[in-house]
């Protein structure tokens, strides 16, 4: 016969269940925004925050942030396809991984959700790196993701790896970085054409 400790035991495992269950469904909507802002101004400000090199270079001479902007404004119609992809497998990532995190909670049925679940994502993924390897062309990148799908596999700890803005983050830094090795190979060139002008007047 159920003793009342153990009814009790039930009934709050059940309220675990719900909650994680709500928790989870909250999480799922939620989701960076590609920018919070002008595209522009925030790539710029995020570059000149984290490269002290290319911040010194603009605190020597100001003109060379017009350059820096233009640079990025071109880099932003480029990638912005590649953003949007991100986006859209991010939160489509956040939506199966919440069905799947609390159908863990029934074993069975967990392993079946899944299994359908990652099934369901690898179509969309595959496109998107198709495209990513032939837009950016960072190898990198997609080990990452690779690495990180493999590790999608793994009970609870999957489901929350799936929920963290992986390729949207990711995408977001390499993107950041071929602006800022484009941008360095612009200063070079400006630089090496001033240096010509001078000579010649010389």
């Amino acid at each position: 016969m159920m003793q009342l400790s153990d009814s009790k035991k039930i009934k709050g495992f059940g309220r675990k269940v719900f909650n994680s269950k709500t928790e989870i469904v909250t999480a799922s909507k939620s989701l960076i925004p590609i920018f919070s802002g002008s595209p522009v101004s925030e790539l710029v400000d995020e570059i000149l925050r984290e490269n002290e090199y290319i911040r010194n270079e603009l605190i020597q001479n100001p003109n060379y942030r017009e350059l820096l902007e233009e640079k990025v404004k071109d880099s932003v119609k480029k990638y912005t396809s590649l953003l949007k992809g991100a986006k859209a497998i991010d939160h489509w990532d956040r939506i199966t991984s919440a069905l799947g995190l609390a159908s863990e909670f029934i074993p069975v049925l967990g392993n079946v959700v899944s299994a359908l679940e990652e099934g369901i994502e690898l179509i969309p993924k595959a496109i998107y790196a198709l495209k990513y390897k032939k837009i950016v062309g960072n190898k990198t990148d997609l080990k990452y993701w690779g690495a990180a799908e493999a590790a999608s596999f793994i009970p609870y700890i999957g489901d929350f790896i799936d929920m963290s803005n992986l390729y949207l983050n990711r995408a977001r830094k390499s993107i950041k970085e071929n602006i800022q090795k484009d941008f360095l190979t612009l200063l070079s060139k400006s630089r090496n054409n001033s240096l010509e002008k001078k000579v010649r007047l010389n």
